[in-house]
């Protein structure tokens, strides 16, 4: 836009100007490679060939139609600051409606993949990695088959489960895809089952109608375990259609997590890449409880929601002790011994919601089903300037849970180093190459005997980041499971489309080990067979961060990537 801009409008004289910015450009992406550069000066050529001239006239002119009673549109349309103060009245307390990122229906790619129903083997691994919630397995017994239109009929396939016959499909939310083919990367299918397929408006949006139409009339019928890869793919997820960049790696991990424990979650987030796509007003792909404070304070944050939830609950028992000579004592006794259980708490929820209770206890109903409280974020809250944060829930003994994303930069502000940044590896501040060697936060998290400690990596081993999900939850105390999210940021060679790949690959070359403490068993268990250390520079070379220090630091790039892989090992 900006050699189009001055090509055209005469703002200075072009060729004056097209050497130096050709020379900017060499300099500004030096760091991140060759191909990079050449692709940034291709795009001037390219923007300029591409121009064409268009003729509007009052044929070409319309009204948006905006509903100014709605503040999502308003504030989606961008006429914000047309809106009266009265607009906000019911929105004092800082909450906004949740879910609402499906309301966008973004139609950003017109690649999206196709579904071979021939070709699936039924893995359901293409959900489990989408970053975006788009593809779905869904399953119709027969009476739903038969009121399905045509094109979903002809999608499926007939499968018998415990002596029945189902019909099975992967949907695809086409509207809302971002296009960048994990899914394609990750199917197991010997042919593939998804390919990319370019589609035209009117194919988008018939895509679109049979993926809204499962969604609204199938509902999961529970066939499979809910804790398996499989079984947890038919749950809806309480986190979809995120703004994350495409093929992100930090977002599975959430949309899993809710996908496990759904509406008992109660999500507290630091402000960083995971508070962008987790809210951004009015626009949020929750639809549980989920808040962010700050960027240094979210292990706190979380620890006050917690406590503040836990001292409701204590007054709860006291006026459920108070009144066991009432009508209800049954569903009294059976919550006072059993009020850390969701699914019992849930159902004396339900059970009282048509009974005469105190007041008191009318006020307080919403607490009476139990939560599990989740503090989010990225590496440069939990290692840098979170951290103490964290230091102090892993001493505590309260029952929450921290999930750090580790992209292992920051990745939100530009793609600085923090510390977890690997030696070698370049990054913002550190562009020779970062010198210091990257902390260790599970080390330090395990010196917590009372803390449940994980390393996860969902494309090496999703079986394992399951168990650790469900053991931290579990588990009566804090607990800290580190993800490896890889990041735009890291260069990956092919693009993020290989992001699943590498998370297998950091941990089958050593890179990334992959562990479970948990307290309660007394078990340190490794989740992974002894690493191929003979892979690790080709592991590293597959991304520019460590690639371009041959390149940027040659006297000491040897040394740095050396230094790099003995600390691994």
């Amino acid at each position: 836009m900006e050699v189009v801009t001055l090509k055209y409008f005469n703002i200075i004289s072009y060729d004056v100007v097209i050497d130096k910015i050709s020379a900017y450009i060499t300099s500004k992406f030096a760091r991140k490679g060759e191909e990079v550069v050449n692709n940034n000066l291709k795009a001037i050529t390219d923007a300029l060939n591409y121009v064409s001239e268009v003729v509007i006239d009052d044929k070409d002119t319309y009204d948006i139609k905006i509903n100014t009673n709605s503040l999502f549109d308003m504030m989606t349309k961008r006429c914000g600051n047309d809106l009266p103060v009265s607009s906000f009245y019911d929105k004092v307390s800082g909450i906004f409606e949740p879910s609402t990122s499906c309301l966008e229906k973004r139609g950003m790619s017109d690649i999206i993949p196709k579904y071979i129903s021939s070709n699936c083997i039924k893995c359901n691994m293409c959900s489990l990695y989408c970053p975006h919630g788009v593809i779905r397995p869904f399953i119709l017994n027969e009476e739903e088959y038969n009121k399905a239109s045509e094109s979903i009929k002809n999608n499926t396939t007939e499968i018998m489960v415990n002596g029945e016959k189902y019909y099975y499909m992967i949907a695809i939310s086409a509207k809302n895809c971002t296009g960048c083919g994990v899914c394609i990367n990750t199917c197991l299918a010997k042919e593939k089952a998804l390919i990319p397929c370019t589609l035209n408006e009117e194919e988008i949006n018939n895509k679109q109608e049979e993926f809204d139409y499962l969604l609204k009339n199938i509902k999961n019928k529970n066939l499979f375990n809910k804790d398996t890869v499989k079984g947890s793919r038919f749950e809806k997820p309480c986190f979809e259609y995120s703004g994350a960049c495409a093929g992100c790696g930090e977002t599975a991990y959430i949309k899993l997590l809710t996908q496990l424990f759904g509406h008992e979650l109660i999500i507290s987030n630091a402000t960083g890449c995971s508070s962008i796509y987790g809210g951004s007003a009015p626009i949020t792909p929750y639809s549980i409880p989920w808040a962010n404070s700050l960027f240094e304070d979210n292990a706190e944050y979380g620890l006050g929601i917690y406590l503040g939830i836990n001292k409701i609950r204590n007054r709860i028992a006291q006026i459920m002790q108070d009144n066991l000579d009432s009508d209800n004592k049954n569903l009294y006794l059976t919550w006072l011994q059993n009020k850390d259980d969701y699914e019992i708490t849930k159902e004396v929820y339900n059970e009282l919601k048509d009974k005469n209770i105190p007041k008191e206890l009318l006020d307080l109903k919403e607490y009476i089903t139990v939560p599990s409280v989740w503090a989010i974020g990225g590496d440069g809250w939990a290692y840098d300037i979170g951290f103490s944060g964290i230091d102090h829930v892993l001493a505590s003994s309260e029952n929450i849970n921290i999930l750090v994303l580790d992209s292992q930069v920051y990745s939100n502000t530009g793609g600085q180093a923090s510390k977890a940044s690997p030696k070698g590896a370049i990054a913002s501040f550190a562009s020779n190459g970062k010198k210091e060697i990257d902390k260790d936060l599970a080390r330090i998290a395990l010196t917590y005997p009372n803390a449940y400690v994980a390393q996860v990596s969902l494309g090496a081993n999703p079986v394992q980041t399951i168990k650790a999900f469900n053991e931290a939850k579990k588990h009566h105390g804090p607990s800290i499971i580190i993800a490896y999210t890889p990041c735009i940021s890291h260069g990956i060679a092919g693009g993020m489309i290989n992001s699943v790949a590498m998370e297998k690959e950091a941990v089958l070359c050593g890179f990334y080990p992959i562990f479970r403490r948990n307290p309660d068993t007394k078990e340190f268990v490794l989740d992974y067979k002894n690493p191929n250390f003979d892979l690790y520079e080709e592991f590293l070379n597959k991304q520019t961060r460590f690639k371009m220090l041959y390149t940027i630091n040659k006297d000491k790039a040897d040394d740095l990537i050396k230094q790099n892989k003995e600390n691994a090992i």
